[in-house]
């Protein structure tokens, strides 16, 4: 399997985390540059393989202590992120099939009060433009429902498979360069004071 390789130079560890938060270590989120910087170059690799994100530290103080936090933390955070999508996704579809129903009903209604205005005046001009525009009325309702079910759900479902490839990444700590493997991005993110 092939294995696109992340790596990000810092000077110290702490960098890859949010400073604002007061959580654990483990626990803590992702610095918000580190997140859009990992997760922006994971999006620009093929859909399929696996992830390797590599932090090279200027500091080389317990690099193996490092490689375990920063592992854990990784899948810890991309997992929390990835079920947040996965609700995020399933709000959606209940919001579509809500959107559906109304939809539909209106559709219904307005195609019923067309009827009627079609068979009760016939011949009479203004009656007949409000059937037609109430048939449409109808349809526009539609536009909603379609367009979830449609467009709206596949960024969701594609972010929500990004989030769960790189809560399985491998992440290793090093004070070296680092191995050239299949697909390299790097750089240094802003330093933190």
């Amino acid at each position: 399997m092939q294995q696109h390789v992340i790596q990000i130079k810092l000077e110290r560890i702490e960098q890859l985390f949010n400073s604002f938060d007061p959580t654990p270590f483990v626990g803590r989120d992702l610095d918000p540059a580190a997140d859009d910087f990992i997760a922006g170059w994971a999006d620009e690799f093929p859909r399929e393989g696996a992830f390797k994100i590599v932090l090279q530290l200027s500091e080389s103080r317990d690099l193996v202590k490092a490689q375990s936090r920063a592992q854990d933390a990784v899948r810890n955070y991309y997992s929390a992120r990835a079920a947040v999508q996965q609700h995020k996704l399933h709000r959606l579809f209940r919001n579509g099939r809500m959107s559906l129903v109304v939809g539909l009903s209106f559709l219904v209604a307005c195609h019923i009060m067309s009827e009627f205005l079609e068979q009760r005046f016939a011949a009479e001009t203004l009656p007949s433009l409000i059937a037609h525009g109430l048939i449409i009325a109808g349809w526009v309702a539609m536009w909603r429902p379609l367009e979830i079910f449609l467009y709206d759900w596949w960024p969701l479902r594609r972010r929500l498979h990004l989030l769960r490839r790189l809560a399985t990444a491998q992440v290793e700590v090093s004070s070296g360069v680092p191995d050239q493997a299949d697909s390299v991005r790097s750089a240094e993110p802003r330093k933190k004071p």
